[in-house]
């Protein structure tokens, strides 16, 4: 589950780039601040380039208890970065003819109500099945009867998300899912005859060489595995208790390090295992019943089984993590500048994507993170104080203004629904500040069927947690799109 400042970055989920040659010193002096000023026991930092690690760093500890140093061997809790491994699954199954996307999911299990008929395969993959999830970690919809600390059988699993009805017609909407990739877990035992993480193992794990990766075990001996935190009221405390049916999914259960990760994005690049048609398969847009693109926030699409947006206006690929038993990890990938980015970390509350978007400014200048930015003058206050409207009128749910007056058409289709506090309340936003600007006419940058000739970077406070704004212009001055992390 996602605290309030990790949802907020869903709208950014992803990344960058390279270019120039990084120091590796400096590299670690950044992430070793980082980790101090986020309160991050351990991390473990793999770059890609080109298809070969350029990267691979392990820091501060797997254990604080026991003062035991993370090192290459150290094995992280990725949570929702699984599912985009459970998609990369579940395509070779469709190149092996096993599975097709359009299958109804009602040829994989018996009794389902007609309600259900029209679910498909890529329905579960895209988060558009209306099934309830069985976290919170989409906050607009009910979500599922089901208690994380107990255990269920599939049989009681999948007859709680029945009894629990859907949030909306199969295709209609977006709403992220766990649920959905447990299925498809699911799915793969009963296509294969053998459990996922099986099927994981001899298809994926084993070919690339993956020794450092497997599924969560509460009662297994993993050697290796790092302890999960949090940090809270000041002072650092162990993650909290999720049981083993809701450990084990194939939506979250991956133990590994960035090094492991890595061989798999670079296998997903070379075409070897995944057909290049399988992964233009899942990193392009899904599609709504309506025929309309499945847009979770502003800043970002939903593949099948991805994260899709845009960071300094490059087109990314990627997903985040985050679970409660005290992990927060992010990898993505940027395939203009042929760049892969993960970060993995045992501190629940801590900004991976702060970590990572300020490591790709050191391989290139054009991904430089805002928060990395030196402050310059305001050439342009009129689109500063625009921002400014636009942000009060968004987060304070009109009272403010309405935020579609300061959007192109095609964003005001996509604003989100107004984020709450845990009580119910607006969130609160204050000292929104310029921090710079770049002229990007020269280049195709176009957001919602709109051209982009200018991006502002702005730092702003939300609940009292630093977030950092990225805001993509027209040349009339509309916001074309937005993203924040």
């Amino acid at each position: 589950m996602k605290p309030l400042s990790n949802r907020l970055s869903l709208v950014c989920i992803f990344f960058l780039s390279f270019g120039v040659a990084a120091r590796a010193d400096d590299i670690d002096a950044y992430v070793q601040t980082e980790m101090a000023e986020q309160h991050i026991p351990g991390l473990s930092l793999c770059v890609v380039r080109d298809g070969h690690i350029i990267k691979d760093q392990t820091y501060g500890l797997a254990n604080v208890e026991l003062n035991v140093p993370a090192t290459s061997d150290t094995e992280f809790a990725i949570a929702s970065m699984t599912k985009s491994v459970t998609a990369s699954a579940i395509m070779l199954l469709v190149q092996d003819g096993k599975i097709s996307l359009d299958d109804p999911i009602s040829k994989y299990f018996d009794g389902l109500p007609e309600s259900w008929q029209a679910i498909t395969v890529r329905h579960l993959l895209s988060h558009t099945s209306g099934i309830k999830d069985h976290f919170h970690d989409y906050p607009f919809f009910p979500i599922a009867n089901l208690d994380r600390k107990l255990e269920y059988t599939d049989a009681q699993y999948l007859k709680a998300l029945i009894d629990g009805g859907l949030n909306f017609k199969p295709g209609a909407q977006w709403a992220y899912s766990s649920t959905g990739f447990t299925l498809l877990g699911m799915i793969i035992k009963k296509v294969t005859g053998k459990p996922y993480a099986e099927f994981f193992r001899e298809r994926i794990f084993a070919p690339l060489g993956m020794t450092k990766t497997h599924v969560i075990s509460l009662a297994g001996i993993i050697p290796n595995r790092a302890a999960g935190y949090r940090w809270l009221d000041g002072a650092m405390r162990n993650g909290d208790y999720t049981g083993q049916t809701f450990s084990e999914g194939a939506d979250v259960s991956l133990l590994t390090t960035a090094a492991d990760l890595a061989k798999w994005h670079i296998a997903l690049s070379s075409e070897g295992i995944w057909k290049k048609s399988s992964l233009e398969l899942m990193w392009t847009p899904a599609k709504l019943a309506n025929g309309e693109e499945a847009v979770p926030f502003p800043g970002g699409e939903s593949g099948l089984g991805w994260g899709l947006g845009i960071y300094n206006g490059y087109p990314r690929i990627g997903h985040g993590g985050s679970f409660i038993t005290g992990f927060v990890s992010f990898m993505g990938r940027i395939p203009d500048k042929r760049l892969i980015v993960i970060v993995l970390t045992n501190q629940h509350s801590a900004n991976p994507l702060r970590v990572a978007f300020g490591v790709v400014g050191f391989y290139d200048a054009d991904l430089l993170a805002p928060h990395r930015m030196k402050v310059q003058a305001d050439a342009q206050p009129e689109l500063t104080a625009k921002v400014k409207a636009f942000v009060a009128a968004l987060f304070s749910g009109g009272a403010s203004g309405d935020p579609t007056q300061f959007v192109t058409g095609g964003l005001g289709h996509h604003l989100p629904p107004v984020p709450k506090t845990p009580a119910g309340q607006t969130v609160p936003v204050s000292d929104v500040s310029f921090i710079a600007s770049a002229n990007v006419s020269n280049r195709r940058i176009v957001r919602y069927g709109a051209r982009v000739t200018h991006m502002s970077y702005y730092k702003a406070i939300f609940d009292g947690h630093p977030v950092y704004l990225t805001f993509y212009f027209t040349s009339d001055g509309q916001i074309a799109d937005y993203s924040a992390y």
